[in-house]
């Protein structure tokens, strides 16, 4: 999983969709996918409820899981095919690399940014704007982070949600069309068997224990060995003691311990929110009290100072590096549902499990690709946003989170509907 302290070179990315270019890049967006993340094939579900959206009038809010670091280059080809006119919502580190042109591409594509730590609020007006003139539709991945779950869910960022309520708002004070949602599950299927590949990653993680390899069990033990190996030093470093119990529960406990710990002593309170809440909450309280919070294009403004001009201490620096280093365990340590493959040991569950554990241990950038797989990119029913607006009159955080509780509902429901109907190799 991306690590992350501060980001001092943000700057908003606005897009540039460009017909043209849409064409032109295709054989790259395809080279990409296909031998860069051995995706070989992908297929669209649930296409009718994308026409019957767009049918109402105006563009829709598409809101996808995020199980992979490809899952960009398959959406891109998911609307190429369906011809929909879409902007993206992405983080702004999406945008760097290939010596610049990787966010050149990204703005023809209608990709533009979002500083997902500060409050970006460039990013969500444009958000807004795309949908309240309903030219394009808008793609957001609502939870924020890749946390390596193909078959699950995580709770999801009531940012998404916030927009919809506003663009919605909009198009009904000028007289505009409906606003719908349209939930959408992303879920890949091993065409190949990636476990030679798997086997090496699992021995260059225990020779890092100091380890010898453990080749003679069956990879699901070696895992979950390594597993509790690291969790195990992890509590002793930060708990003084080994866990007891399962490792769901050992993973909760300790997660907790670090969550409340740092809230009580920079928030004065202990947070009921979800993990990702909390940790954003967090976080985003240390950037604003280091000034990093304040970066936002030219005027950003000097870490190491806070928004007033009053230049912290370098104890002050270095209790917020160590509290965002602590913020970024936690959300390692989320991604770790600790049942995920003895639940269902599948091949993929297993390989994106040793995927995590390659980027978190090994310090890969994004782990490899093993094996040759297979897309399923599938629609729900579409939700009506205007159902909604009744409630945000009333209380738009409470508005918010009813609405992105069900578009989580949906997205793991059709999760659920693929992975009973998994497609054939």
């Amino acid at each position: 999983m991306e690590r992350r302290l501060f980001e001092p070179d943000y700057r908003f990315r606005p897009a540039r969709p460009s017909r043209f270019w849409q064409w032109a890049l295709t054989p790259l967006r395809r080279h990409v996918y296909r031998r860069m993340y051995l995706v070989r094939d992908v297929e669209l579900r649930g296409e009718k409820h994308v026409r019957w959206a767009l049918a109402q009038g105006g563009g829709a809010m598409i809101t996808i899981n995020h199980p992979a670091h490809g899952d960009p280059f398959i959406i891109f080809e998911a609307m190429h095919r369906l011809g929909l006119p879409c902007c993206y919502l992405a983080a702004w580190q999406v945008f760097k690399g290939w010596f610049g042109l990787k966010g050149w591409a990204f703005q023809r594509l209608g990709a533009f940014s979002i500083d997902r730590e500060g409050t970006d609020l460039r990013a969500f007006r444009t958000a807004v704007d795309v949908l309240a003139q309903g030219h394009r539709s808008l793609v957001i991945f609502p939870e924020g982070e890749v946390y390596h779950l193909n078959d699950r869910v995580t709770p999801l960022r009531e940012g998404a949600a916030m927009i919809a309520l506003a663009a919605a708002r909009r198009r009904s004070r000028s007289g505009g069309s409906a606003l719908h949602i349209l939930p959408c599950a992303l879920k890949y299927f091993y065409l190949d068997d990636p476990t030679p590949q798997l086997q090496s990653v699992m021995t260059r993680l225990e020779q890092r224990l100091y380890w010898r390899p453990q080749v003679d069990r069956p990879l699901l033990e070696r895992i979950y060995r390594y597993a509790e190996a690291i969790l195990g030093l992890k509590e002793l470093e930060y708990l003084n003691a080994f866990g007891k119990g399962s490792l769901p529960k050992r993973i909760s406990r300790l997660s907790e311990h670090i969550l409340s710990q740092m809230e009580q002593r920079r928030l004065a309170r202990v947070g009921d929110q979800p993990i990702p809440a909390r940790v954003k909450q967090l976080r985003h309280h240390i950037l604003r009290e280091w000034g990093a919070d304040e970066l936002q294009g030219d005027d950003a403004t000097a870490v190491g100072e806070n928004p007033a001009g009053a230049e912290l201490s370098p104890q002050a620096i270095t209790a917020a590096k160590r509290d965002l280093e602590d913020l970024n365990l936690v959300t390692q340590l989320f991604s770790y549902p600790g049942d995920y493959v003895t639940q269902q040991p599948s091949i993929e569950r297993m390989t994106e499990t040793l995927d995590k554990f390659e980027e978190d241990a090994l310090g890969a950038r994004e782990a490899g690709a093993r094996a040759a797989r297979r897309a399923v990119v599938s629609f729900a029913p579409t939700i009506d946003v205007t159902a909604h607006l009744a409630d945000a009159k009333g209380s738009a955080r409470s508005a918010a989170v009813t609405l992105t509780a069900l578009i989580e509902q949906r997205i793991q429901e059709q999760l659920d509907q693929i992975g009973q109907a998994q497609p054939t190799k």
